[in-house]
């Protein structure tokens, strides 16, 4: 039983006390329900409130019955234009409240915690004097009072929402912006050379733009072209530039190694001449050598053929000598 007091202590802590100490808080619906916060132009919506967490006993009028107090409901729809302009490299926003377009009020009281009403946006972005590059924001505020009586109320929460207004003319401005970055960026991803061109990051825009687009989400596509139009056109345009320099020295290089080149190439040329000229002379001296050697062969052998002539004649004339004077003396003897 002592182990069931703290646990039931527990679920009292943690169910109980912070559903009585609360804050009344607001649930607005909005139907058809806005796909990335934007509003259609000429579209009817039915916006529901509901009061969550409201208890009478935590405010200071416990002592009243249900039949002596009412919920004010206070809606109020205000429009606003807004854009950028561009200068010396930096960009700034402006917002401009729209004077001869009355804010739209809705008041009900009702006994009931939840209520539904409608409004219409009856204009489109150029019936509200915008220009191409401007856009008009939708507020919705909301507030509900705790009406005592007549002249005592107290406020018991409030709400703020925001929208852009989208209309089939911005719908078109947007797909041109995308033609535009489509053109920008292919005629650079078609370009040849510039290796080191980042040409992932540039189609990731677009790709990421024509998503956008095809998904319905024109509130999402007028932060990418914006943030293109800022910063990614010029950057682009400077990593050509960066891409183009960067190729410029390596073509001087490649110049200085051709030149070299064309030098080795002429020192080679020259060398061959002088080598055939070389060749040419050997070729001479080997065939003037061979010319000669051949005629000393001859020579020799006409040399060698003389010598012998000579020697087989003297031998002859020696035995001839001999005989004639082995004559001489047998005649004398006789």
């Amino acid at each position: 039983m002592k182990k069931l007091i703290p646990l039931a202590t527990l679920i009292f802590i943690i169910f109980v006390i912070p559903s009585v100490y609360a804050e009344p808080s607001l649930d607005v619906k909005i139907t058809p329900e806005p796909e990335f916060n934007q509003l259609w132009a000429y579209e009817t919506y039915d916006i529901n409130i509901t009061i969550n967490e409201f208890n009478i006993s935590e405010t200071d009028y416990s002592e009243l019955s249900e039949n002596e107090y009412s919920f004010g409901y206070d809606t109020e729809i205000d429009v606003n234009r807004y854009g950028k302009y561009k200068y010396g490299g930096r960009s700034a926003g402006y917002t401009i409240i729209i004077p001869q377009i009355d804010p739209k009020v809705v008041h009900i009281d009702s006994k009931n915690n939840s209520i539904t009403f409608n409004f219409t946006i009856d204009r489109d972005s150029y019936e509200y004097g915008l220009l191409p590059f401007e856009y008009l924001e939708i507020i919705i505020s909301i507030k509900v009072d705790l009406n005592i009586n007549e002249n005592n109320s107290d406020i018991i929460s409030t709400k703020s929402l925001k929208f852009t207004l989208i209309d089939e003319t911005k719908v078109e401005y947007f797909e041109g912006k995308y033609r535009d970055i489509r053109d920008e960026i292919d005629t650079v991803l078609q370009a040849s050379g510039l290796e080191s061109f980042n040409r992932e990051k540039y189609e990731n825009i677009l790709n990421e733009m024509n998503t956008t687009l095809a998904s319905g989400n024109y509130v999402e596509a007028i932060e990418i072209w914006e943030h293109y139009n800022e910063k990614d056109r010029s950057d682009m345009i400077n990593g050509m530039v960066t891409a183009s320099n960067t190729e410029f020295v390596e073509l001087e290089a490649l110049r200085d190694v051709e030149s070299q080149y064309n030098s080795l190439e002429e020192d080679f040329e020259r060398l061959q001449s002088e080598y055939d000229q070389l060749e040419n002379t050997y070729v001479a001296l080997a065939n003037t050598y061979n010319k000669v050697n051949q005629e000393l062969e001859t020579v020799k052998g006409n040399l060698s053929t003389a010598i012998t002539a000579v020697f087989l004649t003297a031998i002859v004339f020696y035995f001839l000598g001999r005989r004639g004077a082995r004559r001489e003396v047998e005649v004398e003897n006789a």
